[in-house]
């Protein structure tokens, strides 16, 4: 059975994808490693009880931001197929516009994440991480009012998620980081510089458009749009999660190092 990694599949996409993976009647029957800080938002969910049962799915207690317990999700002599990050922090509404409650874990789980691997005698897994439209030169391509909003409600989570990019496109061995840093000092060369280049082969960073609804299932496959310079507003978190279950695992190599936008 292929294996796969995930962090921040406690909800939102990064939920979405582990559900639709595991219940796929068209791939491979996966099987999953999640590293969750709170293990019963998954051990209480009924959606997981079976796969639970049956060793499919295995739950490891910890934090995306430390090296310690990401280090647990590769074992060794344990093959790992995908890698999905989609770890975020809760967003809050504040009087200068949207921000997260762990401003930097996007950055700092990263940081952790990389250094692991880097560390790991092993072929390097596929990694899909999950960021948002809108990032670095995608700005331009977003509809004016999406740029308006962006620009004014969301520079503190955006600032996370080019951290995000910028750490991951240092570790790709096809695609480079931009030059520009995001916001100044907020990633440091230091940190840049303890990333090792060049050494993951196979990325896929998703850029989610507008988040909206809650637990309403995808519209599908053949109404979602993706598209590298795609302009668009909004799309379902579920949505996402399809398109990384099937569209992004291995196998399914349109999308390998690129970054394409998901939306409606």
């Amino acid at each position: 059975m292929p294996h796969a990694v995930f962090l921040g599949a406690s909800r939102g996409i990064g939920l979405h994808t582990v559900v639709t993976l595991l219940g796929s009647t068209t791939t491979a029957q996966w099987t999953a490693t999640l590293l969750l800080r709170k293990p019963e938002t998954i051990t209480a969910d009924p959606r997981f009880e079976t796969y639970i049962k049956d060793g499919r799915v295995n739950i490891v207690q910890g934090d995306a931001t430390s090296e310690a317990d990401v280090r647990k999700l590769f074992p060794a002599g344990k093959k790992v197929d995908l890698i999905v990050t989609s770890v975020g922090g809760a967003p809050q509404v504040t009087w200068t516009g949207f921000t997260i409650d762990q401003p930097e874990l996007c950055k700092d789980s990263t940081l952790a994440l990389l250094h692991v691997l880097a560390s790991l005698d092993v072929p390097i897994p596929r990694i899909v991480a999950v960021s948002s439209m809108g990032i670095g030169e995608n700005h331009k391509v977003l509809p004016f009012a999406m740029r308006i909003l962006y620009e004014y409600t969301l520079s503190v989570p955006h600032r996370d998620k080019e951290a995000l990019e910028h750490l991951f496109l240092r570790a790709s061995t096809k695609l480079t980081p931009p030059t520009k840093l995001p916001g100044g000092n907020f990633l440091p060369s230091e940190a840049i510089q303890s990333v090792r280049d060049s050494f993951v082969p196979e990325l896929i960073i998703v850029r989610p458009a507008m988040l909206v609804g809650g637990d309403e299932p995808p519209k599908g496959k053949g109404t979602t749009k993706v598209a590298e310079d795609l302009s668009t507003y909004t799309v379902r978190r579920s949505e996402v999660g399809r398109f990384i279950a099937e569209e992004c695992v291995p196998g399914q190599d349109q999308w390998v190092n690129k970054l394409p936008v998901v939306g409606y």
